[in-house]
């Protein structure tokens, strides 16, 4: 939402309108931005680090795919616990490099997937240190004319 708001911002200044590439993933944390399921708090709905300092996405929300995913990964005793199964799952996740858990899931009807690098994402490497999270928020938000929070 913060990117429409300032394309419309700039077509106001400049009188020239902005094309918008969005992200579902980015689209869904807008939609959340003060907690909610969608930003970690379900073991089913988060990101795990593996072994080898690389990280694995679970997007498990629909009962079938959580199902699948705890049979795969050898841990049915987590069936009933989506919401709040992290801390057996950080440690499961923590057993094997990515590979391997992306190995173990090829084929099956499992939501989970990596985490891909800036490099495997064609993305070129930042220069200097990346921004930390909600850094610029503030920033934006003044510059749309919005409240700090």
């Amino acid at each position: 939402m913060a990117r429409i708001l300032a394309a419309l911002l700039e077509r106001e200044r400049t009188g020239r309108g902005a094309r918008i590439e969005v992200a579902l993933a980015e689209i869904a944390r807008e939609l959340v931005p003060f907690g909610g399921p969608l930003t970690g708090e379900l073991a089913c709905y988060r990101i795990y680090e593996t072994a080898d300092g690389r990280y694995l996405t679970v997007a498990a929300l629909e009962p079938r795919f959580w199902r699948r995913l705890v049979e795969v990964v050898g841990r049915p005793d987590l069936l009933g616990r989506a919401a709040d199964g992290h801390a057996e799952l950080e440690e499961l996740f923590a057993s094997r490099p990515l590979a391997e858990w992306l190995a173990l899931f090829e084929g099956e009807d499992v939501a989970a997937g990596p985490v891909r690098t800036l490099e495997e994402a064609g993305l070129p490497a930042p220069e200097g240190r990346p921004p930390a999270l909600g850094e610029h928020t503030d920033a934006w938000r003044r510059e749309l004319g919005l409240a700090a929070a």
